[in-house]
């Protein structure tokens, strides 16, 4: 005999036997039992949990001659006939090869004949949503009032699709996609029927690549098999599938938390060499980000197996979550990227670059990204002005960090810099500005006391000067220069001044030459020679 694929050979013959949807087995079961069966049934869910397993079974049970507790027991007359196909009373169509009119037509036309073998004529129509909308108006009077002896069974990936007026004539059931567990326990249990070993690191892998598909997993044990000799692994499957392990993949993770870009590129070389492919590179390296983000939300519910739970408890605190959603869109942008760009190995390489120097992006997610991995630096060293912040890791934004109490500490003196530029003391003896810069560790803490966590991480280590009634802000970062002149901070600034010295002070943002201060002139040129629009909430004044 032709081999029988292992999701065919094993396929529930019982409502027992279906894996992961008792919620829907029980309820059908029940109505059995009690005499109650619906004239019209709707299946929903993803592909390979079981709806049309179920739709068949359920035209068995309706028909058996000795059903078993809401089972059909597969050894009477019309069991074995509509095991064996042959059994006129149970008729399955194909809607995505039967779209039309007609088609639905030729079944109307076959509900009024009475049953020949069992209790009722059951319609099976699976991918039911492919119907036309003509079909499905076609179809609507009878689905509604069909005689005694006739049950419909529809199944759909696509419940979205179904229009209101059917569903409303149905009894609908939505399929779960099936867990890791019980996918592993039901392919052990096959296994051992068939006489296979496999370790259990293969199966929970398959399991995962079967994404809570019975039959996708089932599939793939398949082709693993197929190519296994012996004992099936780990190393076996992955290299039947052409995908990265679980261990590459975290090990990618791990160089991404380091900021080591060599290492990520080596590693990256050496999947290639060993034939990955690009695009299983970078949506698993996408998947493992998504997986550390759930688990550092809700670890104690997150489902994963033993293994990959080792994986992500070992480096999940090495990542804050928003920097974890601006890997995620670095790697979308790549994925996206793949379908317009012939190149995929520069593209690749490019994304991982970028994930391991945070500091060449630009965008908005990275900037928010970089100050939160600031933050978290300076409270670890950090001994005065305000102690370590609250992190919200469901926070959408770094704005909502609690501040923690300040305890009246003051700020560490920010670095003396050595080539430090003179002034005229004298000038600014008296002025406010000098007496900014002599009180700036009130001022800083004032912003702390406020909850300006993220402006105090811009301000640590800034040199301060003051002349002519100007206090300059020396920074020698750029992009924390730009952040710092947006208005919002600098309205900030001025309002912790005018609370410590008592009057307003004139700031300004500078390298670290005061005489080198940002012109509004000379920035809007150099942005207009780059093509670039300057952001309307920043202060030139």
């Amino acid at each position: 005999m032709a081999y029988q694929a292992l999701y065919r050979k094993w396929r529930p013959m019982k409502f027992d036997d279906v894996i992961g949807q008792q919620h829907i087995t029980q309820t059908i079961r029940n109505e059995i039992n009690c005499g109650t069966v619906a004239h019209a049934y709707l299946f929903t869910g993803t592909r390979g949990t079981g709806k049309t397993t179920t739709a068949k079974i359920l035209s068995r049970a309706v028909n058996c001659a000795s059903p078993i507790d809401g089972n059909p027991c597969n050894e009477c007359e019309v069991c074995k006939s509509i095991l064996g196909e042959v059994c006129l009373d149970v008729q399955e169509i194909d809607a995505a090869s039967n779209t039309g009119v007609d088609n639905i037509r030729d079944i109307i036309s076959q509900v009024s004949y009475v049953p020949t073998m069992g209790k009722y004529k059951v319609f099976i129509i699976d991918e039911v949503h492919m119907l036309s909308k003509g079909a499905f108006n076609a179809l609507l009077k009878t689905l509604e009032e069909p005689p005694a002896h006739v049950i419909f069974i529809l199944a759909t990936t696509e419940i979205q699709q179904i229009p209101a007026t059917i569903l409303s004539r149905c009894q609908r059931f939505d399929f779960k996609t099936i867990s890791i567990s019980d996918i592993v326990s039901n392919i052990k249990s096959i296994l051992f029927s068939e006489g296979i070993t496999a370790t259990d690191d293969a199966l929970e892998y398959v399991a995962y690549l079967g994404d809570g598909s019975m039959r996708d997993s089932l599939s793939i044990l398949d082709q693993c098999l197929a190519f296994s000799d012996g004992e099936l692994t780990l190393d076996k499957v992955t290299n039947v599938v052409g995908a990265v392990d679980d261990k590459t993949l975290y090990d990618f993770a791990g160089d991404v938390a380091l900021g080591d870009t060599v290492s990520a590129l080596r590693r990256f070389n050496d999947c290639v060499s060993s034939g990955k492919n690009f695009d299983n590179i970078a949506k698993g390296l996408l998947s493992v980000f998504r997986e550390i983000i759930m688990y550092k939300i809700n670890r104690e519910n997150f489902s994963a197996s033993k293994i990959k739970k080792q994986y992500l408890e070992s480096c999940a605190d090495k990542f804050d979550v928003p920097f974890l959603v601006n890997c995620i869109n670095i790697l979308t942008d790549c994925i996206v990227s793949f379908k317009t760009f012939s190149s995929h190995r520069v593209l690749c390489e490019c994304a991982l670059i970028r994930l391991t120097t945070p500091s060449m992006n630009d965008d908005y997610d990275s900037l928010n990204a970089r100050i939160s991995s600031l933050e978290a630096k300076l409270c670890a060293v950090s001994q005065g002005g305000f102690s370590a912040p609250v992190l919200d890791e469901t926070a959408p934004c770094i704005d909502k960090i609690s501040p923690a109490p300040t305890d009246d500490i003051p700020l560490p003196e920010p670095p003396l810099q050595d080539d430090e530029p003179a002034f005229d003391a004298s000038q600014a003896k008296h002025s406010a500005a000098s007496q900014a810069a002599a009180k700036w560790n009130d001022i800083t803490s004032a912003l702390a006391s406020n909850g300006k966590i993220t402006l105090c991480a811009l301000l640590y280590g800034v040199d301060v000067k003051a002349a002519d009634n100007t206090l300059y802000l020396c920074v020698s970062n750029p992009d924390n220069r730009h952040a710092l002149s947006e208005k919002t901070n600098l309205d900030a600034i001025n309002a912790a001044i005018a609370s410590v010295v008592g009057s307003d002070v004139n700031v300004r943002i500078s390298s670290d030459d005061i005489h080198s201060s940002v012109s509004g002139d000379d920035l809007f040129q150099s942005l207009g020679a780059m093509g670039k629009d300057f952001p309307s909430n920043f202060n030139l004044d």
